[in-house]
């Protein structure tokens, strides 16, 4: 099993070597960089490597899976998977009606909660993604990236018994989509406060 807190560690490193490559190479100074939108790039970093350990760790050396079980991990059809575990409440582990809702939520709700703080802080660090247009289409190619490559490492064999599901395409995206509501109202909000001291100042 491939140790997975040593990307995030790495990940860091390697942000903060090319940060002072660019330094070096630009001959930079230290008080001409935006520390405000390094840190939020950082926070950024972070949360990525967050989404890699969770989606794409641990990765299993020597695995046994089989073809056949790989094939039995894909799900294509919207809202199969989601509706057949509703469909399990009530008869699934000895009709614990509650633990199975649990379940559901946690699976639901983790895979929109995913994708939220993507749809936050691209738009703050970046103008092209200030449409919701263009936060659903990045949060679909992340979500379809995470997908294939899970889908990758079930067919080399490595993966850990996750499934390929256009369910958590949708989750995902949607959570993008919410975090992109809440940029929107939060910057809403600081721009009023901001109007509201201007006029008070004059």
């Amino acid at each position: 099993m491939v140790k997975e807190g040593i990307i995030i560690v790495a990940g860091l490193f390697l942000y903060c070597l090319a940060l002072l490559s660019v330094m070096l190479l630009k001959r930079k100074n230290i008080k001409s960089i935006k520390w405000k939108r390094e840190g939020l790039k950082v926070l950024l970093l972070i949360y990525i490597l967050l989404v890699i350990k969770v989606t794409m760790f641990p990765i299993l050396i020597n695995s046994t899976r089989t073809e056949e079980l790989t094939m039995l991990s894909i799900n294509l059809i919207p809202l199969v998977s989601i509706f057949s575990e509703i469909g399990q409440i009530g008869t699934a582990y000895d009709g614990d009606s509650i633990f199975v809702i649990k379940l559901i939520l946690r699976n639901v709700g983790g895979n929109i909660l995913l994708l939220m703080p993507l749809g936050f802080l691209a738009p703050i660090l970046w103008s092209r993604f200030r449409s919701l247009k263009s936060v659903l289409l990045l949060g679909l190619l992340v979500s379809i990236s995470i997908e294939s490559l899970q889908l990758v490492e079930m067919a080399a064999g490595i993966g850990s018994g996750r499934a390929a599901d256009i369910d958590d395409v949708i989750c995902n995206t949607t959570g993008a989509c919410i975090g992109y509501y809440i940029f929107t109202g939060v910057n809403d909000l600081w721009n009023r406060a901001v109007r509201i001291n201007h006029n008070r100042a004059v």
